[in-house]
């Protein structure tokens, strides 16, 4: 015969470890639930904050019109430019832009750069001559393009020899807008400049 009394404590005694057993598991799932939605969170976060940055990046962008120079002679002949604009305007679908919190820099081949913050800075060299600094989404806008002028006899250009840009003399534009996009022009000036020429009259630079 067996104990009654016995397997009844036995029993209880199954029981009750059992019951910690159990209870540690569901704490422990709490536990692990608890990461799992906290890392889940974050990544969701950084995720929304990482579309909404690529979003913009890709709907922010320029593109670049044309680019006219303004001739220069030595000796009766053309033979460079001394200054030259460049007009741009929003790409499809982009958002506004403000060229005063944009970078724009000029570099040439033959190891000529300058840097410029912003568009219409209180740097000499560079400034705004049509349109605004922000650039309109509205193509109807009067703002909706912008021309930048370069003045190479004034500012960080006035180191430069001649205070002016040579014929065949290749010239790089990017602007780098303050969400970090960059739109890019390059142009070669004509060599030999046309004989025709004379100083201050504008040609279309490509």
């Amino acid at each position: 015969m067996f104990d009654t009394e016995t397997e009844t404590q036995d029993r209880g005694q199954v029981g009750i470890g059992t019951l910690i057993v159990f209870i540690a598991l569901v704490l422990v799932a709490a536990i692990a639930a608890g990461v799992l939605i906290n890392t889940a969170g974050f990544l969701q976060t950084q995720a929304q904050s990482t579309g909404e940055e690529s979003t913009e990046q890709v709907s922010t962008n320029l593109v670049y019109l044309s680019t006219t120079g303004s001739v220069v002679e030595s000796g009766d002949e053309p033979v460079g430019i001394d200054s030259f604009n460049t007009t741009v305007q929003l790409g499809p679908g982009s958002d506004a832009i403000n060229l005063n919190d944009s970078t724009v820099s000029v570099f040439t081949d033959d190891g000529v750069s300058a840097e410029f913050n912003g568009a219409d800075s209180t740097d000499s060299g560079i400034s705004i001559v049509e349109g605004s600094n922000v650039l309109s989404t509205d193509s109807s806008d009067t703002d909706a393009t912008a021309t930048i002028e370069f003045d190479l006899t004034a500012g960080q250009f006035s180191d430069i020899s001649n205070n002016r840009f040579d014929a065949g003399t290749t010239v790089d534009i990017v602007i780098t807008t303050a969400e970090g996009t960059q739109a890019e022009t390059s142009f070669i000036i004509e060599s030999p400049l046309d004989p025709q020429l004379s100083s201050g009259d504008q040609i279309r630079l490509d």
